[in-house]
């Protein structure tokens, strides 16, 4: 991990001098109950006088967030902390995107229904019905991080022709994956899970917004990451594709219901609109020369928002949906290493309770005149044929801690600097592997395997985040 991640890293520190000595290195211990991070500016009251922190990275002597206190990153940039000794989060640190618009009007496609805003550095949701002042061919794309228009989930279409009867949904923002089919856990499969949006006609003819574009190059998935890694069981450095931190991509508005499709005519002030898209979870890194602790009641959220619901009354069923946002990125660099207090059981056995996660969003549908889906778990056996919003793609989580021995008997070196905690006892061996998650890295044959070159059998987020956490070494 000498290249990406470490470079990053090093870039911060030369920050970190200057803001130390100008007396930014204080203890952040909020108390409310809602606290934003602006990373555009946020202003501190201090004893000595307010501090303004410009651009998103904030350097604190210690963090410690409260049991029911939530700590909200927003703004365009990432959210990023540099700290010199613990960070102790109780409460819950969110980079989470917000969810898209839901379509409670009748027959106003001249407001649009606004896309989700992405969480800091993450892509906003695209809108339903954007063009306010005409009939609109679709819904709006979703976009990437940073604002970047069009490389979130696409819009889902216009319905027009007579009888279809249905706007397409929006596809949902790609990040690690297009979509999220593990999740699905054996239940019957739908086009929503491989992140397309829902199609629009009666007949299920109209193509939903397609999934948004992954931001990776080539085919292999153990390189989805930002920085270097260590593949022990083949002595090799696998260098991550991504070149800097950023969020996740935002799911695509849910496309309109006419009448007729002239471009012209007064009758699109009756158009049926579509839902707004997902914002897509934003990106947060948090570096320390001690420990980063996630207590029993603590979370590191980076989730996807949701897709809003087409007219009527967000149900899809005149118009389609907004697709989701993807889960964004979380980085945690410990050189003391990392305490994570896992939440009842894993994932694999039925727990959606995470204590870090960058999942996606999904596409959502009120109850009138179908089945509503209000939430992504647990996985609801049927999926209606209405055009629901397409599934946001998982996004990354990424621990860099000191390598070890494997003393803890996981069959690799790269986890020892993590401990994880279920009911105040610490893991180790079997317990350990299914909380954790682990996948491992890609042998010749493509399959992932641990240190000694067994295969791990991991499907993304199987333990106790989602997805499963890529591990960099502190060498």
């Amino acid at each position: 991990m000498e290249r990406s991640t470490l470079s990053t890293l090093a870039a911060l520190s030369l920050t970190v001098t200057p803001l130390l000595a100008q007396g930014f290195g204080f203890d952040f211990n909020p108390t409310a109950r809602e606290v934003e991070l602006d990373t555009a500016v946020q202003v501190f009251s201090t004893p000595s006088g307010p501090i303004t922190v410009v651009g998103g990275v904030f350097v604190f002597r210690s963090v410690t967030i409260g049991a029911g206190v939530t700590v909200r990153g927003v703004g365009p940039n990432p959210l990023v902390m540099i700290v010199l000794n613990d960070v102790v989060i109780d409460g819950t640190l969110d980079v989470s995107g917000r969810d898209g618009e839901r379509v409670d009007t009748l027959n106003s496609p001249n407001f649009p229904a606004l896309g989700g805003r992405g969480g800091p550095g993450g892509g906003d949701g695209g809108r339903g019905s954007p063009i306010a002042t005409g009939r609109s061919p679709g819904g709006e794309p979703g976009y990437g991080p940073f604002g970047l228009f069009g490389l979130g989930g696409g819009g889902g279409l216009l319905a027009c022709v007579p009888g279809c009867g249905r706007g397409s949904a929006g596809g949902g923002g790609s990040f690690a994956t297009a979509g999220d089919v593990d999740h699905l856990l054996g239940a019957p499969v739908f086009s929503q899970a491989f992140g397309a949006g829902g199609a629009g006609c009666f007949a299920r003819t109209l193509a939903g917004g397609a999934a948004g574009p992954r931001p990776f190059l080539d085919a292999r998935e153990e390189n989805d990451f930002l920085g270097d890694g260590i593949d022990v069981s083949s002595l090799r450095v696998v260098h991550g594709e991504l070149p800097l931190l950023f969020g996740g991509f935002g799911g695509g508005g849910g496309g309109d219901l006419a009448f007729d499709c002239s471009f012209t005519s007064p009758s699109w002030l009756t158009d049926s609109k579509g839902g707004g898209g997902g914002g897509a979870g934003g990106a947060l890194l948090i570096a320390t020369y001690r420990r980063i602790i996630v207590g029993a009641l603590g979370r590191i959220v980076a989730d996807g928002g949701d897709g809003g619901g087409g007219e009527q009354a967000g149900s899809n069923t005149h118009g389609g949906g907004g697709g989701g946002g993807s889960g964004g990125m979380v980085v945690c660099f410990a050189r003391s290493g990392l305490e994570l207090h896992v939440k009842g059981e894993t994932w694999r056995n039925g727990d959606s309770d995470f204590v870090v996660s960058a999942d996606g969003g999904i596409g959502r549908q009120g109850p009138f005149g179908g089945a509503a889906l209000d939430a992504k778990y647990p996985v609801a056996p049927v999926r209606s044929t209405l055009p629901a919003g397409g599934y946001g793609g998982l996004g990354l989580i990424e621990f860099i801690v000191p390598f070890g021995t494997n003393a803890d008997g996981t069959n690799t070196v790269l986890d020892d600097g993590i401990t994880i905690v279920s009911n105040g006892v610490a893991l180790t061996g079997a317990n350990k592997i299914r909380y954790l998650g682990w996948r491992g890295f890609q042998n010749a044959a493509g399959v992932f395997v641990d240190d000694r070159g067994v295969p791990t059998g991991q499907l993304r987020g199987e333990g106790d985040l989602r997805p499963s956490p890529v591990l960099l070494p502190i060498l």
